[in-house]
C-alpha cells in the first residue's frame, strides 16, 4: 500500500483473475488498518468482489474480504460512454438512496456505491427505469 505514514490513507491495487484467465487490476484508495488489513474507501469499477468500506486483505492470487462493509457496489457499462444526462440521471436517482456515482474521465463505466440497507430489489428497480432512459447500458452487482 503506498501511503503517507502520518494517516495511513493511500492507495492499494486490488487484482482478480476473470473466469477467462484475464488479470483485472484497479486502484482504490484504501486505509491501512492493523494486522495487514485494509479498508476500501472507495468502490471499484471493474474488479468484483468487494465495495467502499470492505475490509479486505490482500493475497499473492488477489484479494479476500474479511468483514463486509455496509455498502454494495453497481457497476454500470455503457457503449456509447455516459452522457452528462445519464451521469445526472443515475446520481439523482441514487442519491434518493444514500449512495453516489463515479465515472472515470471517459465514462465508459461507472460506479455506484449505495447501502446495503437500501435493498437488492430496489436497486435492480432502479437500473431497471435506468436502462429505459441510458442508451446501450449494462450493468451488474460488484459486490456477490
Amino acid at each position: 500500500m503506498t501511503d503517507d505514514a502520518a494517516d495511513s490513507y493511500g492507495h492499494i491495487r486490488l487484482a482478480v483473475v476473470e473466469p477467462d484467465g484475464e488479470l483485472v487490476t484497479e486502484v482504490l484508495p484504501a486505509r491501512s488498518l492493523p494486522g495487514g488489513l485494509v479498508e476500501l474507501l472507495g468502490s471499484p469499477g471493474v474488479v468484483t468482489g468487494a465495495a467502499a468500506g470492505d475490509v479486505v486483505v490482500l493475497q499473492s492470487s488477489g484479494f479476500q474480504v474479511v468483514r463486509r462493509g455496509p455498502n454494495d457496489s453497481v457497476q454500470v457499462y455503457a457503449d456509447p460512454p455516459l452522457d452528462d444526462h445519464a451521469m445526472a440521471w443515475l446520481a439523482k436517482a441514487f442519491e434518493s438512496l444514500g449512495g453516489y456515482v463515479e465515472a472515470p474521465p471517459q465514462r465508459q463505466f461507472a460506479v455506484v456505491t449505495v447501502p446495503s440497507t437500501a435493498g437488492r430489489e430496489t436497486v435492480e428497480a432502479v437500473m431497471a427505469e435506468a436502462g429505459e432512459h441510458i442508451p446501450g447500458m449494462e450493468w451488474q452487482f460488484g459486490t456477490d
